[in-house]
């Protein structure tokens, strides 16, 4: 398969320009944070919590859209995970640099992302494959999405003696390792049953 044959059939979808503006509209987080902190007015941070719920529902309204106007496209299927990853990668950066979000983290998920689009990149051209994203990533993006709201509030709330954030952040750590060696088992699958057959 070739990256060429992505592009067959409808690009220009509502679903696919959502997936762009997601990616384009994340540093206007960022923007509204180093203003909050530059002028200390909390009006600033409530704007970005607001852009940052709606990227977060923006993710859920693309696919909704892309099969609800019948719209789903190669393009779509490849594009709207990337463009998750670089939302993420952006957001986690940008909590890093205003609001204390553990860089190792940000460190984990952009090599966790950098291993999953090799590996959908390797499966798609050589085995015209598109992994959907498991349960375990569904759910690991929703806790991730999560622990971002709580430091973009700032919230100081604890359990036990322990900070909401310590929480999200432990409970995002061992979701990325398990849908990691979800992914991998999948890929690992496919890539090895294909190889086999076709040496036979």
């Amino acid at each position: 398969m070739k990256m060429s044959d992505l592009f067959e059939g409808r690009i220009a979808t509502w679903s696919n320009l959502i997936s762009l503006l997601r990616v384009v509209v994340s540093p206007v987080v960022g923007i509204l944070l180093y203003y909050e902190k530059a002028t200390a007015d909390t009006v600033y941070c409530s704007i970005a919590v607001t852009v940052y719920v709606l990227i977060a529902l923006s993710d859920i309204v693309d696919g909704y859209l892309a099969r609800y106007l019948h719209q789903v496209s190669r393009i779509g299927q490849f594009l709207d995970p990337i463009a998750d990853k670089l939302t993420i990668f952006i957001l986690s950066l940008i909590l890093y640099i205003f609001k204390g979000f553990p860089l190792w983290l940000v460190i984990v998920i952009v090599v966790r992302d950098i291993g999953h689009i090799a590996a959908g990149a390797i499966l798609f051209c050589t085995h015209d494959i598109q992994v959907r994203p498991s349960n375990a990533g569904k759910c690991m993006i929703f806790i991730l999405g999560m622990t971002g709201f709580i430091y973009i509030i700032n919230l100081s709330y604890s359990v036990m003696g322990i900070s909401v954030k310590h929480i999200f952040v432990a409970l995002t750590t061992a979701l990325i390792v398990l849908s990691t060696v979800v992914h991998w088992n999948i890929y690992s699958k496919i890539y090895f049953t294909s190889k086999s057959v076709s040496s036979k």
